[in-house]
């Protein structure tokens, strides 16, 4: 129920009904309307709450992204010093591995230089001494000799005990030569020459021997082993004179 100027008007009845919109028309002229400088005022700040509001939010996001970078700088920090740690290690591991190859090395020269040395001064003892086991066996027969020289001067002794006894000696030698590798050549008057065994002195004419066949032998040859290390001196014939 509304009251205009001492008098009651229920909304109910048409009279009233004019006097309650005529009221609320003259109650909102009475307030005062707010002017356009008054919204931009309500929208400025309202447009500074909500910054203020990002900023803190932001503020808020900022810190924790410093608290994530914070925790990647502590992860990347440590997991540098474990690659630090592990290379250090390999690096320590790669110079001890490099310092036993370098005493490996040092000591298979060292090795390899004895062992060049020892194979050279034996080399040369072997050549030194290489004729020491037909010297040795070899050295009975200038005892032989002095033995045999000494028996024939003696006035009590014959001609056919010194030949017999240098016959002995010459076999002796013969048969140690032997047993060395050492063979006679074979030459046969009439063979053809053969440069690689023979070694021709002289020729002379012969009506029975053809050209380039050997008439007589001056000087054996010998083979030690299948090698020739003296060629036969012989004597070949140029063909008859005619």
């Amino acid at each position: 129920m509304l009251v205009y100027k001492n008098l009651d008007f229920t909304r109910s009845s048409v009279a009233g009904k004019v006097l309650f919109f005529m009221e609320i028309n003259r109650m909102e002229k009475k307030q005062p309307l707010r002017g356009s400088s008054d919204k931009l005022k309500d929208l400025y700040n309202t447009y500074v709450k909500n910054d203020e509001r990002e900023i803190d939010i932001k503020t808020e996001e900022d810190e924790l992204t410093e608290e994530q970078i914070n925790e990647l700088d502590a992860e990347t920090s440590a997991s540098e010093e474990l690659e630090e740690d592990e290379l250090e290690f390999r690096v320590d591991d790669l110079e001890n591995q490099v310092e036993s190859l370098k005493d490996q090395l040092l000591r298979k020269t060292a090795e390899m230089e004895n062992l060049r040395r020892r194979t050279q001064k034996e080399k040369e003892e072997l050549v030194k001494y290489a004729n020491e086991r037909l010297i040795v066996n070899l050295i009975d027969i200038p005892d032989d000799l002095s033995n045999a020289l000494q028996a024939a001067k003696q006035e009590n002794s014959s001609k056919e005990s010194v030949v017999q006894g240098i016959e002995m000696i010459h076999n002796k030698a013969f048969r140690l030569f032997e047993n060395a590798g050492l063979q006679p050549m074979i030459v046969e008057t009439g063979a053809e020459f053969d440069v690689d065994y023979h070694e021709a002195l002289m020729q002379q004419p012969s009506e029975e021997i053809p050209e380039g066949h050997i008439i007589a032998v001056v000087q054996s040859g010998y083979l030690l082993n299948d090698k020739v290390i003296r060629h036969a001196k012989v004597v070949t014939s140029s063909g008859s004179e005619e």
